[in-house]
């Protein structure tokens, strides 16, 4: 692989824990073995699979505070390890396998073992900030509404076919258009009465999407929140009040042309709570995974508490 001086030949190999996404599916797994096996010499990983979050979540805790981790997957692998990494503080690098890779795209992390071999080398320690909404942490964007229910059904359709899982692969985030496309024409349950309450308004109204964004884009493709930075301390919420599944195709169609969309309103905040005025839970969305929770939902920002170890290229 290029990239390299011949003194990087000389020198010994770099250690770290590599973990990998064990019930990803095999060809989650194999796309990380055939890279190892092409790899590089410089680079001495020791490979784990754990096979549920409470094993990757005391693996992590379990490491030697002084070594190298290293996380395969994609942005749900990640939601996973977010608690125990704000526990512990441990710096990480992300190689890259998940259909839209929205946390490792932002932070210039690419799908090759000489990214890596780089951010072991350089070791420029980025912070980024985290979202918390009740006991679910983010570090991408979240929300309810159409993305809810696409991420929900996505996940369920993964798990149980092999088929879907292989044309996911194939078809990379555009799947994610043509899901939210779907679910816009043939739900309306995603359409719900809120109020929504931060440090400086309170409003209400029917919301059929609220995007909570701690960085610009969602999906790879959707440009979300132009302003959103992962390092201010604030998240940028997107609310959408279309009804017509027109008006909503509108606007996904706005969002993937990089333009403002239709019927929407815009708002900053640390905090931020939204209160279904109907009574009945919510579906969130956070980092490629969906949760039930709480009629009730609280948001807060934890600034700069994310440690990520970068090849120091690229500033958030």
């Amino acid at each position: 692989m290029s990239g390299l001086s011949e003194g990087d030949n000389t020198t010994r190999p770099k250690e770290f824990h590599l973990v990998v996404n064990g019930s990803a599916g095999s060809a989650h797994r194999e796309r990380v073995f055939a890279a190892l096996k092409i790899g590089l010499p410089q680079l001495a990983p020791c490979i784990h699979e754990p096979a549920t979050v409470f094993q990757l979540q005391t693996l992590i805790r379990s490491l030697p505070q002084r070594e190298d981790l290293v996380i395969a997957g994609g942005d749900g692998t990640l939601q996973c390890a977010l608690p125990t990494l704000l526990e512990t503080q441990r710096p990480f690098v992300i190689l890259p396998l998940g259909t839209a890779n929205d946390f490792a795209n932002h932070w210039g992390f690419t799908p090759d073992l000489l990214s890596i071999y780089h951010c072991l080398n350089r070791r420029v320690l980025r912070r980024a900030d985290v979202i918390q909404c009740n006991d679910v942490y983010f570090a991408t964007v979240g929300g309810l509404g159409v993305g809810s229910i696409l991420t929900r059904d996505f996940n369920a359709m993964r798990r149980f076919s092999t088929l879907f899982k292989q044309a996911s692969h194939l078809a990379g985030t555009n799947i994610y258009t043509g899901l939210a496309a779907a679910t816009i024409v043939g739900r309306r349950s995603y359409l719900r009465k809120y109020e929504i309450e931060t440090e400086n308004e309170i409003r209400s109204g029917l919301y059929s999407n609220v995007f909570v964004c701690n960085q610009p884009r969602l999906g790879g493709d959707l440009l979300v929140a132009p302003q959103a930075r992962t390092t201010d301390g604030l998240f940028d919420v997107l609310l959408l009040k279309g009804k017509t599944p027109y008006e909503l195709l509108a606007s996904l169609a706005k969002m993937r042309l990089r333009g403002e969309p239709m019927l929407s309103e815009r708002v900053r905040a640390k905090e931020m709570v939204i209160r279904s005025l109907d009574g009945m839970g919510n579906l969130l969305f956070a980092d490629g995974e969906s949760f039930e929770l709480a009629s009730e939902l609280r948001f807060k920002v934890h600034q700069q508490a994310l440690n990520i170890l970068t090849a120091g290229d690229f500033v958030a």
